[in-house]
This record gives C-alpha cells, structure tokens and sequence, in this order.
C-alpha cells in the first residue's frame, strides 16, 4: 500500500483556489477518512492571485503543467480550467499515463465522458466527475451508489443557481429579466457574458451527465432540446402565480420505455405544491422517482468556490481509499446501452401560450379553428383587458405532442390580427 497519494492541480481560480484549500486545510482529516495521507505537491496555472490566501511550501507552484503530467509521483490529476481545449489534452494525457484524473468540467465530461471513461477503464484508473453537476450536492454519488439497484423512472433538476436566482428575484420583486440579470451580475452569481446560464447550455451539458447515470446511456449533449429564460416576462411569471404555479428552468429525463428517454431542458411551470417550486435563491435539487425509492430530493448549493471543491476533494478520497484496486472503481462503467432519446416533436405536455393580437372581433375564433384543425385542445382561455387597439390572449392547452403546439404556433404567428407569439412555456412535470 502507498504511504502517500500525492495530487497535482490545474488551475487556481475560483475552483481551483477552493480545491487547493480544502486539500492543504483539511489534509489531516482526509487522510484520516481515506485511510492514507492525501497532500497537494503541485498546482500549475495561467492566473496567478498575488497574494495567495493560502501558503504554499516552496517548489509546489509552477508555470509548467508538464511538471504535472510527467511527473512519475503523482497519482492524482485535478483539473480545474473549465473548457474542452487544453482540458481535454490534459485528461487524456493523465488516463494514459496511468493517473487518476478529478473534474469539475461539466462541458468535458458531457462532451467527452464516453471516451474518457473507456480510456480510464484501459489504463485502470478512475475519472471523478462529482462536482460536474450540482456543485457540493452529492447527485452522482447518489445516483451511482446509492440508487444502484433501482431503476430510475424519471429525474427533474433545477442545475443552474444563476438562472435559479433570476427567475426567484423575478417571482418575488415581480422584476423582469434584464433587471434580474443586472442583480445577479453584480452579486457575482451571473458573468459578464451570461449566454452559458440564460441561454440553458449548462444545464443541458448537466442533463446529459445526469441522464447518462440514470438511464444507462451515452447522451450526445447535441441531442437534448435545450431553451433558456431569455423570453420568460414578469407578465408569465404573475400568470403563472395566479395559476398555483411557479417558473423555474427544469432539467428533464424521463424513461419512456420503447420510445426512449425524454431528455429537454426548457422553462417549466411546476405547481406551487411540488418540492422543485421551493428551491429559491442560486440552490440547486434533483428530484428523482425510482422503481423502488418512490421520490427522493437532493437539494443544496449548486455553484460557489467551497462546496464545489468540497466536492472535488471528495472525489479524491474516493481515489485514495481504492487506489490499491488493481482496476478502475466499480462506479465507473463504460457498459451503456444503446437507448435513444426521444426527439422533441414526439413529446407531450400541456403548454402556455401568450398572444399579443388585434382588439377586434373573432380574433379567438381564428385561433381556436387553428387549435381545432391540429388537435390542439384548450383548456383554458383567458384575455386581459385591452389597451391602444391591441390586447394578450392567453391559452392554456390540454396534452398535446410539441409537433403540433409548433405547427400551431407558426399558424397563428401568420394571422394578419396576430402581432407576436410572445411566449410558449410546458405546464407541469409530466
């Protein structure tokens, strides 16, 4: 048995101080639980802060992350650059050369985590992604380890804290979305160029990390329907307060047996009873119904330097506990099957569709005859009171396939008395 796993990190920004922290403050402790001490011997980055918030001991920080990837001592390789350049270089130069690689890369592993996984099978040795999805929440650990032996039915996340934080500012100051991002960029919780919240890629790289645990499948990230909350207005969030609901951006897998897997990430309104509704602020959760488990929540924070590389670190007293395991941890398969993901025109759900039209008469009955002829059922009709000549018309529909509600869609968006379409949201965790 080794004396000592010895770690070298890639990069010390946000992440990455938070991991070189964790590993140097609490190392007695870590090595404690892994049962052989854990130490941090180097960190190469580009961004150096001056000064460190921590001490280093002399020969630990270098330019040259070679001294990393060469280095015959070491055992475990974090990474903590982000991104699927030099990322992915470095993860399959540390497999290869039979060091066990940490992530929090959430866009290498959805793009990547097939091979990556399969490289580390070969060279037998572990890649760690815990704290790709959901920060410090131990989601893939759950559902990994502790949902082993059920079969996961459907999944629902809210993965994104800045995206999470816009639409709860927006529930609770009645805000609209450009002053809520304004809010959340100056707290920190949203970037300069949000387009990887707002937009819903994140999530969508997430989902497909999720999906692939759950259902046993290699998700292609370019097959998942992904929106983001760019077009959600304080008018949506108020009407769908008035309705028992609350707008949040979900994160959807659901198992469809024959048909395969429902994977989309897209605004949802979900009713103000379900636990998802109550996750306020930048918190993330991952509600799951199983065969066997009924529903379960994991809940907590989703971002932030300490618990993502909480995390992160976790993973590394996972390696060091089985390093001696002459293969990779029983965790890590590359057995997945060939199960597809449904295509988004074949889903069904119940939507919310808002209108601005023409005040005149029979402006309702050209859409209902729209509705009619595509087997578009409304469930609900309602039109606020009018203003300038011009007035919102809001519909809410009975299940009905996304192929349809589309067509539908671009039906009416073509009416002389229609002047935009100006939101279309799904109703409900189907």
């Amino acid at each position: 048995m080794k004396d000592c796993i010895k770690v070298g990190l890639i990069g010390l920004g946000t992440v990455g101080g938070g991991v070189a922290r964790v590993l140097l403050e609490n190392e007695k402790n870590l090595g404690a639980r892994a049962g052989v001490p854990i130490r941090l011997v180097k960190i190469t980055t580009l961004v150096m802060k001056n000064p460190l918030p921590f001490p280093l001991a002399d020969g630990v920080l270098t330019s040259d992350v070679n001294d990393i990837l060469d280095n015959p001592e070491i055992d475990v390789v974090v990474e903590c650059i982000g991104g699927v350049g030099a990322a992915l270089e470095f993860a399959r130069r540390a497999l290869k050369s039979g060091k066990h690689f940490v992530t929090p890369n959430k866009e290498l592993i959805a793009k990547f985590g097939a091979e990556l996984l399969e490289l580390a099978r070969q060279n037998g040795v572990n890649l760690c992604y815990e704290a790709s999805v959901a920060g410090g929440i131990p989601i893939i650990h759950g559902l990994k380890n502790n949902l082993a032996a059920d079969n996961v039915r459907k999944l629902f996340g809210i993965l994104n804290g800045t995206t999470n934080y816009i639409l709860d500012k927006m529930t609770q100051e009645g805000a609209e979305f450009a002053d809520a991002l304004a809010q959340a960029q100056e707290l920190g919780y949203a970037e300069a160029n949000p387009t990887n919240d707002v937009d819903g890629y994140d999530v969508a790289y997430k989902l497909s990390i999720l999906a692939g645990i759950a259902f046993n499948t290699a998700f292609r990230f370019e097959d998942i329907h992904f929106e983001g909350i760019r077009n959600v207005s304080a008018s949506d969030i108020a009407f769908a307060k008035r309705l028992g609901y609350v707008i949040k951006l979900i994160a959807t897998g659901v198992d469809r047996g024959a048909a395969g897997v429902e994977l989309r990430v897209h605004p949802t309104m979900v009713p103000v009873e379900h636990p998802l509704a109550n996750v306020g602020g930048a918190f993330n959760a991952v509600f799951v119904e199983g065969d066997y488990i009924g529903q379960a929540m994991f809940y907590g924070p989703g971002a932030g330097s300490l618990p993502t590389a909480s995390a992160v670190a976790g993973d590394v007293v996972d390696i060091a506990m089985n390093h001696e395991i002459a293969h990779s941890h029983p965790s890590m398969t590359t057995n997945f099957g060939l199960r597809k993901s449904v295509p988004i025109g074949e889903v069904s759900c119940e939507y919310y569709l808002r209108l601005s039209v023409k005040d005149q008469a029979g402006v309702l009955a050209q859409i209902a005859t729209i509705c009619g002829d595509l087997g578009v059922s409304l469930k609900n009709v309602e039109q606020p009171e009018a203003e300038g000549g011009n007035a919102e018309l809001i519909l809410i529909t009975h299940p009905v396939r996304e192929a349809a509600m589309q067509e539908a869609i671009a039906r009416m968006g073509k009416l002389p008395v229609v002047n935009k379409v100006e939101s279309l949201i799904r109703v409900g965790l189907a």
